[in-house]
């Protein structure tokens, strides 16, 4: 089995990386830094696993075909794909967000996992073989918060997108499929977590009272890429600690 990881140099796409090739997949995994993908490789390596190192920039959709070029020369084909890549939020007002700072995150975020997931679904149709798809959004996609209004309009853009492309594919057996995670201990989220009053308040709305580990992660993808979810697509996983139920 051979899956492609977006944003797999650190954070939830590190983890899902090492998840998936520590359960035996084979891992190509993309993101800027060429540096921190050696090392993620290098301990997928040390385990036993398989990684291809594939250093673009999602927001560059030459380099990402250039990716699946790549793919497709190593492994004739793709089973899932799973996009991790985006960037943080920059919290401020609507009224405050200058035109460079939405565009960015839009283009990082939504245009940068569109460009991937059809790059990907490319490969599957060409290799007519099945296959998933997982889009990392958030539970920000369904749930506003204050300075939040860019990184909120590109989460929920992914779940909307991902139910079209579920509706696209879905006769040609690819399943498209959403991951929203709530808050984790990565570096996207340690400036709130260092802020006692940030972390508190943020504590106090998440039912199990923690912020998650990125390993919590990976059994909902693992589910979402193998078949025992082969009647599930278009959906939205929600993996938050209950943080959308308050």
């Amino acid at each position: 089995m051979a899956a492609w990881v977006t944003g797999a140099s650190r954070g939830l796409g590190r983890a899902i990386a090492v998840g998936l090739a520590n359960n035996g997949w084979r891992v190509a995994i993309t993101a800027r830094s060429a540096e921190g993908l050696s090392k993620v490789a290098s301990e997928i390596s040390s385990s036993g696993g398989e990684a291809l190192v594939l250093p673009a920039d999602v927001t560059d959709p030459d380099s990402l075909r250039a990716v699946a070029t790549e793919i497709r020369n190593a492994w004739h084909g793709l089973d899932a794909c799973i996009t991790a890549a985006g960037i943080s939020p920059i919290r401020k007002p609507g009224n405050e967000i200058s035109d460079q700072e939405w565009r960015e995150i839009l283009r990082s975020n939504l245009d940068g996992t569109f460009w991937s997931i059809r790059e990907a679904a490319r490969l599957m149709l060409a290799a007519g073989r099945p296959g998933s798809i997982i889009a990392i959004s958030s539970v920000h996609g369904q749930v506003g918060a204050r300075g939040l209004a860019a990184y909120s309009a590109s989460k929920g853009a992914i779940d909307a997108l991902v139910r079209s492309l579920a509706a696209d594919w879905a006769l040609s057996g690819i399943r498209v499929n959403v991951l929203a995670p709530g808050y984790f201990s990565t570096d996207m989220t340690e400036g709130v977590r260092r802020s006692e009053r940030s972390r508190s308040a943020l504590l106090d709305r998440i039912l199990l009272n923690r912020f998650g580990e990125a390993s919590e992660l990976v059994p909902a993808v693992l589910f979402l890429a193998s078949p025992d979810s082969s009647y599930v697509t278009g959906s939205t996983l929600v993996v938050d600690g209950g943080w959308t139920t308050m």
